[in-house]
């Protein structure tokens, strides 16, 4: 819906309420919300590509790192700064004492002495830009600003760790933007972070690993969150002192407004913050700088690693349109190269995925046919009932099963037999077929469709594909068969669902 007519039916909406009709809250509540879109786009965004992915991930990171160093510095200084008035100003630590403490409202505002102190070469320990990059006119302000900048985090140092937690988690922008402490639980070494999206009315619960028991030294999720707690505990401080009503938000900024009050607030995380910093990146980054490109690079990435796209989907497509295929408005819109070629190799596999049909009874098969064929028709012909029922198929090699290391015994008989090029089929196992297929299609009716058709789905296609080659009248005998001898098929309890 265009963002013009968007508006018009929320206005409309609350001057229908207003003239005393009834509307239901959630339309209401959805009548005096947020503009979630502020307007159209030309162009469907797009993934970041691997290789951006990885130099913003790694700009982001020396942002961290940059922030931790500078804030060390600068509560080190506040413990070693002592109240004096500006005419005693020697010395950095004191400067950056009255900064955490003084010229406040009712207060008298220090901006000018900040800027006097900056211009005496007080504060060049802090850093070199204090003395390569001097105010030329009254930039008491902008000093304040810099010297702020060793006391609390900057709206582009809390974009950075917004961004790398994006990374690791997959949410959405706006989902980490709403995070409060209150979201926030640990439970066994890990942290758990209850998400909420607007868009999409809906609430998750996220689970941020640790690297290490204190999380103060890892990039994975629960790290970056137990490091942004603590960049953030002086303005939480502030707040809390203050009575801030945003003490709870999980990204804290603090700065000071022109009537001499210090203002905590939750960042706001417009776009321009995430823009300088993908700027500064050289090379430079595709367009456009926007947050929500990050979401749909890490489902690329997870295409590509887990070798499916609807794993990669999440929780954001819930219809199944086609087999394995979804709508064309899915989020994976682009995949990466690695993506594309896996979803090839997919196609490959189960193309020459299932096993050998030989339509004829074992016995009939002569010693002079294709070896394997051969030793597999002899190993059927000597089977026993046991070994019947404990197998679906006769197997070519059970020491290279692809779905086991090389050199192991296959441990998957008979859940994967018809799913793997290594087995061998002849007419004498219809009745142990019909059998399986009941337990497949109990299987089916125990899992939501897309997992049981990543799961079991082309062993079925296989079976019904080797069923119709045989008459009506041979599954009929079949199926008479196995009442009449009692032939079934064993799984083993590892394997088996609450159907059998």
């Amino acid at each position: 819906m265009p963002n013009r007519q968007g508006r018009q039916i929320r206005r409309l909406v609350q001057i229908h309420e207003a003239t005393g009709h009834t509307v239901s809250k959630s339309v209401l509540a959805w009548a005096q919300g947020r503009i979630l879109h502020p307007g159209g786009e030309a162009t469907p965004l797009d993934e970041f590509s691997n290789a951006e992915r990885l130099e913003i991930r790694d700009e982001c990171r020396r942002r961290v790192r940059a922030l931790e160093a500078r804030l060390a510095l600068g509560r080190r200084l506040l413990a070693l700064g002592s109240e004096l008035g500006p005419e005693q100003w020697v010395r950095a630590c004191d400067v950056l004492w009255a900064v955490r403490h003084l010229g406040r409202a009712p207060g008298s505002s220090i901006d000018v002495d900040i800027f006097r102190a900056c211009g005496d070469g007080i504060l060049d320990e802090l850093g070199e830009n204090f003395a390569s990059d001097l105010a030329t006119g009254y930039g008491g302000p902008r000093v304040m600003r810099r010297l702020m900048s060793y006391l609390y985090p900057l709206d582009t140092d809390l974009v950075a760790f917004r961004t790398l937690l994006q990374l690791e988690t997959g949410a959405a922008p706006e989902e980490w933007s709403r995070a409060k402490l209150s979201d926030i639980e640990t439970v066994d070494h890990t942290i758990h972070v209850r998400l909420h999206k607007e868009r999409g009315h809906r609430s998750r619960t996220v689970r941020c690993a640790l690297t290490t028991a204190d999380g103060r030294s890892g990039w994975r999720a629960g790290d970056l969150i137990r490091r942004l707690l603590a960049v953030t505990e002086l303005a939480r401080d502030e707040a809390v002192e203050i009575g801030a009503t945003d003490a709870d938000s999980l990204f804290l900024t603090a700065h000071r407004t022109g009537t001499r009050h210090l203002v905590v607030r939750t960042e706001s995380f417009s776009r321009r913050p995430f823009s300088s910093l993908l700027a500064s990146i050289a090379p430079a980054i595709s367009q456009p700088h926007d947050s929500r490109r990050l979401r749909k690079t890490v489902k690329s990435v997870r295409a590509a690693v887990l070798r499916s796209a609807d794993a990669a989907a999440g929780e954001d497509h819930s219809i199944e349109v086609y087999q394995r295929h979804y709508a064309q408005t899915t989020t994976v819109h682009v995949l990466a190269g690695a993506a594309v070629n896996a979803a090839q190799q997919q196609v490959f596999t189960r193309l020459q995925r299932g096993p050998i049909f030989v339509n004829a009874p074992a016995e009939s098969i002569s010693a002079d046919a294709d070896g394997a064929v051969s030793a597999a028709a002899d190993a059927e012909v000597a089977a026993n009932p046991i070994d019947r029922a404990m197998s679906v198929a006769q197997c070519a090699s059970p020491y290279e099963s692809p779905f086991s290391p090389a050199g192991r015994l296959c441990e998957h008989r008979p859940s994967m037999c018809f799913a793997c090029p290594n087995a061998i089929v002849f007419a004498d196992h219809l009745p142990r077929i019909l059998a399986y297929r009941e337990v497949l299609r109990g299987h089916e009716n125990e899992m939501s469709p897309a997992q049981f058709a990543a799961v079991h789905g082309q062993q079925l296609a296989n079976v019904e594909q080797i069923l119709d080659i045989f008459s009506d009248e041979q599954r009929d005998q079949a199926s008479q068969d196995i009442q009449e001898i009692a032939e079934r098929v064993h799984i083993p309890f590892s394997q088996r669902g609450t159907h059998l």
